[in-house]
């Protein structure tokens, strides 16, 4: 059912709950869940999927994105046993969204502190290829828009493996004094890899017009759900959100001792302040004919 035509009285319904964010009551009874429903990028078998409301659409495996949020801290994952894909219950043994403590939410923690639990500790999980990981994997938040339609903000969770490629591609933006929301990133895999392992690259930049709406998604609750510093509506207490600012200022990733050891290797380091003009990066003709069309 990915191209549906409706009659016009139907679709006129439709557009009226999509306006005022209502359900069919008959449909939330059968495919929502307890739990309030977090808009959602999924990288599962290598497409890019926006899940919501238990509705899945795949993208493709490009899909370009304008970054509008970054949760400042590393967030953990323990998952106690092995992947199952025939599992009712995929949700993890334990997790941080504040890589400090345990989620209120998990019924059993590991441990008190993320600090002192033994999953987090390098070494604790071998990788088939013999280096060493961590059983309770480290991984980053993101909250993005599609460029082609910037009005949904979307949870992006980047795992521990495109992790440094995240920082990387924050290095090259900054180097130039590039804010990640002012360009539109290109979200990829690794054609080498034999996992969906996130590649990320400039595309070209937010038109003007849309510069406005970006700015306001910086600081907005929506955004701060979909990085997990504020908790989804009616789902209890939040974690606290970094202060906001008069000022707007650019989504920043601030390298953690935690993050850094995860690697064998160690971070890049930034480049002299001094760099060559920034060379505009040419996007699509048919992307920006959409994103014209948008804000016209």
């Amino acid at each position: 059912m990915n191209n549906v035509q409706v009659p016009a009285h139907i679709a006129a319904r439709i557009a009226e709950r999509n306006k005022t964010g209502v359900k069919s009551s008959l449909a939330d009874s059968i495919v929502t869940t307890s739990a309030p429903s977090v808009p959602r990028i999924s990288i599962r078998a290598g497409k890019f999927r926006l899940v919501e409301g238990g509705v899945e659409t795949v993208v493709g495996d490009k899909l370009d994105a304008i970054i509008v949020g970054v949760n400042p801290r590393v967030s953990k994952v323990f998952y106690s046993k092995a992947f199952d894909p025939a599992a009712e219950d995929k949700r993890p043994a334990c997790f941080s969204n504040d890589g400090l403590r345990p989620d209120q939410s998990v019924e059993s923690p590991a441990n008190d502190s993320c600090a002192n639990c033994p999953n987090n500790v390098l070494g604790s999980k071998i990788l088939p290829s013999g280096a060493k990981s961590k059983m309770c994997a480290d991984q980053r938040h993101l909250a993005v828009v599609p460029a082609a339609d910037p009005q949904k903000v979307y949870s992006l969770t980047v795992p521990v493996s495109a992790m440094r490629a995240l920082r990387e591609y924050f290095t090259e933006l900054a180097n130039y004094n590039i804010g990640p929301e002012e360009a539109i990133t290109q979200l990829g895999f690794d054609e080498q890899a034999s996992y969906p392992r996130l590649l990320f690259k400039q595309n070209g930049y937010v038109p003007e017009k849309a510069l406005p709406l970006v700015d306001t998604l910086l600081l907005s609750d929506d955004t701060k759900i979909a990085i997990r510093t504020m908790a989804p509506k009616s789902a209890g207490p939040a974690l606290t959100a970094p202060p906001a600012h008069a000022q707007v200022a650019a989504p920043k990733v601030s390298i953690q001792d935690d993050e850094a050891s995860a690697y064998d290797e160690p971070a890049p380091a930034s480049k002299p302040a001094e760099q060559p003009a920034v060379a505009p990066v040419k996007q699509s003709e048919e992307l920006e004919m959409k994103l014209d069309s948008l804000f016209d």
